[in-house]
């Protein structure tokens, strides 16, 4: 945690002397992110597992990319193929890179300058993000293909976006769920503010009354993502004391406000990120559901830098930045006492430390 906490502070501090006319401040930025997420050996849950995998495809001489028993999507198993001269660490490295420069310019893309940091800060503590995508590491292939097509999305490219889902979706089958997004780009639909009590009222009774969705969560889980039958019957533990509905409805809010004021391509990112929260209730009930929710999530990097640059009031802006900040880093905090994750990223090691190179 702490080599973490340190590779985050430099990274969000380069990402911020871009206001101090650092022009590669953000480059340097994620260059050190680069560095640390290239690197890392044995960091993450599913590390072990998916240098097992590498060696076990890479052990038969020949390989059906769709045979079922490797349990492993077409598109993964063809990588493990192509990186066996190279190697897994280097396999994982040329991930690291790809990964960082989608990213590396989807901030500078739609990121106002003056909160580059803040869109760093985002993306390396919330755990949903870096730290989660360390251990899903094919579902973030297709995560990085999703922002990567976003370009088509918002150009109404129908076939260059579909072929983009196409190829997330051999990485990781839940990326059917991106096919509709390309509809909701068709749409000229502007959120009117009269409504946006209706949209909470919504989102609260999706908390409250959720379970009345399970038997056809389960239905459709069953009929579309078989293969990750571990997380079907493990779910959240409801909504406890009500705080995190309390604060997830502060974001959700000016998500639905500030969206009428936004256009064409900032639009449709925000309209995305609302989608995203639907997921969380769900999710108290699937835990797969929460994959298929991380699609939606890195939307949210650009959006919530946004809303604290359209806020005007002095006291809303300083609640909403305070908040921000506190949650992501208390959920950062809670995920490295976590009894799922504690284990597995709690020490950070690199490569140079391992019993050999694989």
């Amino acid at each position: 945690m702490i080599i973490t906490t340190i590779m985050g502070i430099l990274a969000v501090f380069f990402a911020y002397l871009v206001n101090k006319n650092v022009k590669n401040g953000l480059r340097i930025s994620f260059s050190i992110i680069f560095i640390f997420l290239g690197l890392r050996y044995n960091f993450g849950n599913d590390y072990q597992a998916y240098l097992n995998s590498f060696i076990g495809i890479n052990s038969y001489n020949r390989i059906d990319f769709f045979d079922e028993t490797v349990r492993l999507e077409p598109g993964w198993v063809f990588l493990c193929r192509l990186f066996k001269p190279l190697g897994f660490f280097i396999f994982v490295i040329a991930l690291a890179l790809i990964n960082c420069i989608i990213y590396y310019h989807f901030i500078k893309k739609y990121v106002p300058v003056k909160y580059y940091w803040l869109a760093v800060f985002l993306y390396i503590f919330n755990p949903e993000f870096m730290l989660v995508h360390t251990s899903a590491m094919r579902q973030s292939v297709s995560i990085g293909l999703f922002i990567f097509s976003l370009d088509y999305l918002f150009k109404k490219d129908a076939i260059r976006y579909f072929l983009c889902v196409g190829i997330a979706w051999l990485f990781h089958s839940s990326s059917l769920i991106l096919i509709p997004v390309f509809f909701l780009r068709l749409l000229k639909w502007k959120i009117n503010k009269a409504y946006i009590p209706i949209y909470i009222s919504i989102l609260i009774l999706l908390f409250i009354f959720g379970n009345f969705f399970q038997l056809y969560l389960n239905q459709f889980v069953n009929n579309y993502f078989l293969q990750y039958e571990i997380y079907h019957d493990i779910g959240g533990s409801g909504i406890g004391t009500g705080l995190g509905l309390l604060y997830l409805s502060i974001p959700f809010t000016l998500l639905l406000y500030y969206e009428s004021f936004q256009k064409k391509e900032i639009s449709l990112l925000f309209k995305i990120s609302i989608f995203s929260f639907v997921f969380v209730p769900l999710s108290l009930m699937l835990l797969i559901i929460t994959r298929i929710g991380m699609f939606f999530l890195p939307s949210t990097i650009i959006a919530y830098p946004i809303i604290q640059s359209s806020l005007k009031k002095p006291n809303s802006k300083t609640i909403f930045f305070v908040s921000l900040i506190f949650m992501t880093l208390y959920n950062y905090f809670q995920f490295f006492q976590s009894a799922t994750y504690k284990t597995h990223f709690a020490t950070y090691q690199t490569v140079f430390s391992a019993p050999n190179w694989y």
